[in-house]
């Protein structure tokens, strides 16, 4: 039998190989990535392709959300399909307010994200996000069946990056009720705490989805004359335009191309040295006139000039 880390408990032989062992937070985020149930509601045309979206040409059975269900309180995902108006603005956050937490929201179509074509309309407000936190924008007017699995597919990848430990709806003090719009010429009265209340729970929201982490220095291969540096990033999708490498005497300086985009939980490489050659598509060749330092520190830099994250480290011994 394997040696057991000091203070752990020892696996019987005969149930070793029976034995998977992971963590809490991929069992807790896997059931509920392919166990979402949409609400069934709609708006406008959106509705239309959502309704063709459930059919067995593109069965979002598939991705686990084929149980559409007519009870907010049975429900974790609203899909705003379709044209939102003052009047109806009001169900919706009333509805929003009756599903349990978690609970996520899909903006489907021009008119839910922005007003569409509608927006300059007196009866038709600018964005359901306005009134309760949007998790995935698809965009269209309407979108197709494909645009909305891919809303979908951003959801599912979303809620695998989440963690208990991180999330704000674990938290006693946490309370993600939004106010009730009044109908009116604009919409949420005369209180400007009440819009500021909506700020600050997609505020919550968004922070948490962060917490996983930003892009950092994983390991540093400064051996030979081909000389790598791992970039990692754990969190959300990373645009790196204007970010550096930077040494730590200074002396050698790698920025990101424009556009540039570390996806979630992705890596890349940036080569250096006399030897430097792309062995991945996501590598990135920076020069082969010279090499990053043999050893010393390494820091990423954002596009601010702030210090994102840093390594030490020593060559190694061949």
């Amino acid at each position: 039998m394997a040696e057991q880390p000091q203070g752990a408990a020892p696996v019987p032989e005969e149930v070793q190989s029976n034995v998977l062992l992971t963590t809490v937070d991929w069992l807790y985020n896997i059931g509920r990535t392919y166990s979402l149930w949409p609400m069934t509601f709609g708006l406008a045309c959106c509705a239309i392709e959502f309704i063709v979206t459930g059919t067995a040409r593109y069965d979002m059975s598939r991705f686990g959300m084929e149980v559409a269900r007519p009870s907010p309180r049975q429900c974790d995902l609203l899909i705003v399909s379709g044209t939102v108006t003052k009047k109806m603005v009001v169900p919706i956050v009333r509805l929003y307010n009756q599903m349990a937490e978690p609970r996520y929201v899909v903006s489907m179509g021009a008119c839910a994200t922005g007003g569409g074509p509608f927006k300059e309309g007196y009866n038709v407000v600018s964005g359901i996000d306005k009134y309760i936190p949007v998790d995935v924008y698809v965009p269209g007017c309407p979108p197709t069946p494909e645009a909305l699995l891919h809303g979908f597919i951003t959801l599912q990848q979303k809620i695998r990056k989440q963690s208990v430990r991180t999330v704000p709806w674990y938290r006693k003090e946490y309370s993600s009720a939004v106010p009730i719009p009044v109908l009116g010429p604009d919409i949420f009265g005369s209180d400007p705490d009440e819009m500021k209340r909506v700020r600050d729970v997609s505020m919550k929201r968004a922070m948490a989805a962060r917490a996983q982490g930003q892009p950092a220095i994983a390991a540093i291969d400064a051996a030979g004359n081909a000389r790598r540096i791992t970039i990692r990033n754990p969190g959300l999708a990373q645009e790196l335009t204007g970010w550096k490498l930077v040494s730590g005497d200074g002396q050698e300086t790698f920025e990101f191309p424009a556009g540039f985009v570390l996806m979630s939980d992705s890596t890349v490489d940036v080569v250096s040295g006399p030897d430097a050659a792309a062995t991945a598509p996501t590598d990135l060749v920076w020069t082969t006139h010279s090499a990053w330092p043999a050893s010393g520190a390494a820091a990423l830099v954002d596009a601010a000039g702030s210090n994102v994250a840093s390594l030490s480290y020593q060559a190694r011994m061949p």
